[in-house]
């Protein structure tokens, strides 16, 4: 398991739950994952199913009140397996957006406010 080191997080994270749409970009499958929290820098993506740490992806979600999904790619930074970093931290992934644009950034500014 790799920790996050809070220390190093540029952005507050958030309690927001949100469907997030995870696949490589082709017409391939789709994974569907919940958030447990949001930055403008990243989201922790809740799951038992545990990508490895520098995996990038396209991630797809709508945000509470907007009528447009957000797309941009990730990598993961960090898992927890089996809840290891604490027993109210669930089985995840943190996850930083690679490419959100200005206009994105924004509107997930708005909603975190």
């Amino acid at each position: 398991m790799t920790k996050p080191i809070l220390d190093q997080r540029r952005h507050e994270r958030r309690k927001l739950k949100v469907e997030i749409h995870v696949g490589d970009g082709s017409a391939g499958g789709e994974l569907c994952f919940d958030s447990r929290d949001v930055s403008e820098g990243g989201v922790f993506l809740r799951s038992d199913l545990l990508l490895e740490v520098g995996e990038t992806f396209f991630l797809t979600f709508v945000l509470p009140g907007a009528e447009v999904a957000l797309r941009t790619r990730g990598r993961v930074t960090w898992v927890n397996r089996d809840s290891q970093i604490g027993p109210d931290d669930p089985p995840g992934m943190g996850v930083q957006f690679l490419d959100l644009s200005a206009a994105e950034r924004e509107a997930l500014r708005a909603a975190l406010e």
